[in-house]
């Protein structure tokens, strides 16, 4: 039986209904701080604002979700900007990134965000930049911006694998991420999300209160670095990401 397996949530009637809570809450809380979000950058350039709603917005969630994050920090993070590589095991892994991650930042997101009510124009009221992978021009000018935007001092998140796994097991990494880390030149920061699926399937309609552990990886320094480092680099994240996985299968 694989790992993830043998740690899936099975079904009873407390955790369909706590799904239910817990995706009405959701709901509830993301059109609100959308609004707020957008509201407040409206009145202000600060950096600062996307990251500080994003925090209102995760915290409102987990907490009235009965899910509680433990955070723990393998480095000093004193550079300036960072690029913060994230796995993705289920949608709770978003509102999650809004509380742990620990600089002002904005999304490297999927252009079909931009699509959804409240959260959409959130975004893009946001420091965040949207890829359009369907159109390689346009997601080569989304990485430019948003590398402009990392060498001005502010970091991004991204999640590598580019859609949720539902399990422990890592999904093939995208480029996206690693490009942009090369071409802004900074360090890459691997946040590994251990167990979050433990606590929520979206497949399966389930939920249970919780903690959800994360690890914030040592920064990989990447100075004097070209584009023929990118396997390179995917490589040293993914292998970064299995460690922290492995080992806290082991405990």
């Amino acid at each position: 039986m694989p790992r993830s397996e043998s740690k899936k949530l099975a079904p009873t009637v407390f955790r369909r209904l706590f799904y239910l809570w817990a995706m009405f809450w959701t709901a509830w809380m993301t059109v609100f701080s959308c609004i707020g979000a957008v509201l407040h950058h409206m009145l202000s350039s600060d950096i600062r604002v996307f990251k500080l709603w994003s925090r209102i917005w995760g915290r409102s969630i987990l907490f009235c979700a009965g899910m509680r994050v433990d955070i723990e920090q393998r480095g000093e993070l004193s550079a300036p900007a960072y690029v913060f590589a994230l796995n993705h095991q289920v949608s709770l892994d978003i509102p999650a990134a809004g509380i742990i991650i620990p600089r002002p930042f904005g999304w490297v997101a999927k252009a079909e965000l931009a699509k959804v009510p409240f959260l959409g124009a959130a975004i893009k009221h946001s420091p965040s930049v949207f890829i359009d992978r369907s159109h390689p021009k346009k997601s080569i000018e989304s990485i430019r911006v948003a590398g402009e935007r990392i060498r001005s001092g502010l970091s991004v998140a991204i999640f590598p694998e580019g859609s949720r796994s539902g399990s422990d097991v890592l999904q093939p990494f995208k480029k996206g991420a690693f490009v942009l880390a090369i071409e802004a030149g900074v360090p890459v920061v691997p946040v590994t999300i251990l167990d979050a699926y433990h606590l929520f399937n979206e497949k399966g309609k389930l939920a249970q209160p919780g903690t959800m552990h994360i690890v914030i990886g040592e920064p990989i320094q990447i100075d004097g670095w070209s584009r023929k480092d990118i396997p390179r680099l995917m490589e040293e994240v993914r292998s970064t990401m299995q460690d922290e996985l492995d080992r806290r299968n082991r405990s």
